[in-house]
């Protein structure tokens, strides 16, 4: 549930952005895009959350797989705990910890990989 709710946050806060000038600051601005790949993230996310990739792909390369993720999350973690409440499965538990962990390798590789 705590996931839940920092994902919506993070949601939120992207959407809410770009209409309030209280922004956080990159503390890689002016570094290459190689030495700093989270730049633009947010601005890119709130392109994304109104459907403009393109300008989303022009602040950052990456971020519309590392969107997806927390997308997929966001909607995973809502069936989850409606299954867990159902019924405790450690199946479910566990391919559910694998098919994150394998995912979130996907998304953040280029990130994390210099």
């Amino acid at each position: 549930m705590i996931f839940i709710v920092i994902i919506m946050f993070i949601f939120f806060y992207c959407f809410i952005t770009p209409f309030l000038d209280f922004g956080f600051g990159s503390s890689c601005e002016g570094m290459p895009l190689s030495y700093c790949k989270s730049r633009g993230l947010t601005r890119a996310f709130a392109q994304i959350i109104r459907f403009n990739f393109s300008e989303a792909i022009a602040y950052n390369p990456y971020s519309v797989k590392v969107f997806l993720f927390f997308l997929i999350q966001l909607v995973t973690r809502f069936f989850i705990n409606k299954i867990v409440r159902l019924s405790n499965l450690k199946r479910v538990l566990t391919c559910d910890i694998l098919l994150s962990i394998v995912f979130f390798v996907f998304s953040f590789y280029n990130l994390v990989v210099i």
